[in-house]
């Protein structure tokens, strides 16, 4: 089986790339071959193929022409496609549009999974005409919350009547976080054995990161503890003057920049933040309580859906719940261990290469039930 995935950019460390990834072992762990479409790219692998029209020379600028030939070639050449968030964002509704045009001339089954419909969160961006996010009937859609399928199915319900739409959380690596190198990342970070490092996976671009509230709690936090308590913010972009960095400026021990590896990110944490006003699903929610340490996030909707799987959150107000988390070991211990078996129970990676077996006979079943 030959699979192209296609999305903007891959390669990264934002949650479309690493859910990306996740698929791409996915379906390599089945002995298919996949290839790597997008705009730009992050990192590299030898049979990548840049799509042009899918991703902006420039930052703010539009995309460039749509390269219509590499994208018919792809179409023609694979027995699956797969469009990651390529059908559903704003930014590029022309590419996505030639993306399904080809795909249907070249009878390719097709999977379009949604993780950022353009009418959900802080920055509405409607898209001229029916475009994004793409809602042919003959192809399957994925959607990656509860959420975001029942808004699908109040303006698509040819949707449901095709069978054509599923929900698919995203999956994590639950061993592969658990393997990260605690000391060493601390060391490398300059934080001391017995201060408490709050971490904040974010960018200082995105506003629904919410990055002021997160300094907020950080500063409650740190009223509250005995010790030292410092925040990481792991983007290490300076940003632009204004309410973020006025906030950067009053956190406590302030510590900026990516690791390499998210594990090691998570070991390094005694707390993962993320107060963030909308996220498709927050990645690192879920990967935190696989690692096995304390999440703060919200409000945003969707993180109802993570907490009915069983995942225990603390919301940023409370503040003396997660400081009597942090002075208890036992029920530290036991929280997140009942955090970590609710994330194998439900979001393991472990279950997705059967998973994605599955996903791709429905597409090829759809490809022919509705002209």
């Amino acid at each position: 089986m030959r699979v192209c995935l296609v999305s903007h950019r891959l390669g990264g460390f934002d949650g479309v790339s690493v859910a990306a990834a996740a698929w791409v072992r996915g379906f390599r762990a089945l002995g298919w071959t996949v290839t790597r479409a997008a705009g730009f790219f992050a990192d590299h692998e030898p049979d990548d193929v840049v799509v042009r029209g899918l991703w902006a020379d420039r930052p703010g600028a539009a995309p460039p022409p749509v390269d219509h030939a590499t994208i018919s070639r792809l179409c023609r050449t694979h027995d699956l496609l797969v469009l990651d968030n390529a059908g559903s964002l704003w930014s590029a509704p022309l590419a996505s549009r030639a993306l399904e045009h080809h795909a249907l001339a070249a009878g390719v089954p097709t999977v379009v999974r949604h993780h950022d419909p353009a009418w959900q969160g802080v920055v509405l961006r409607p898209v001229e005409g029916d475009v994004v996010p793409l809602h042919h009937p003959r192809h399957l859609h994925v959607v990656i919350n509860r959420y975001t399928e029942s808004e699908f199915a109040a303006r698509w319900p040819e949707l449901l009547d095709a069978k054509a739409l599923v929900v698919r959380h995203p999956e994590v690596d639950v061993d592969g976080l658990a393997t990260g190198d605690r000391d060493a990342c601390r060391t490398a970070l300059g934080v001391d054995p017995d201060e408490v490092l709050l971490a904040h996976p974010a960018r200082v671009d995105a506003a629904n990161k919410n990055i002021p509230g997160a300094v907020s709690f950080a500063r409650a936090l740190a009223a509250v503890l005995p010790g030292r308590v410092r925040y990481w913010l792991t983007d290490p972009q300076p940003g632009e003057p204004g309410p973020v960095a006025d906030a950067l400026a009053q956190a406590p021990g302030l510590i900026r920049g990516w690791v390499p590896r998210p594990a090691d990110l998570y070991a390094a944490a005694d707390v993962v933040l993320l107060p963030s006003t909308w996220e498709g699903w927050g990645l690192p929610v879920v990967e935190a309580a696989a690692a096995g340490k304390p999440v703060v996030a919200g409000p945003y909707p969707v993180l109802a859906e993570i907490r009915a799987l069983g995942v225990t959150v603390w919301d940023p107000e409370d503040v003396g719940g997660v400081a009597a988390l942090l002075s208890d070991p036992d029920a530290h211990r036991a929280v997140l261990a009942a955090n970590r078996a609710a994330v194998v129970a439900s979001l393991s990676q472990a279950d997705l290469p059967a998973a994605l077996a599955d996903l791709a006979e429905r597409a090829r079943e759809l490809t022919g039930t509705v002209q």
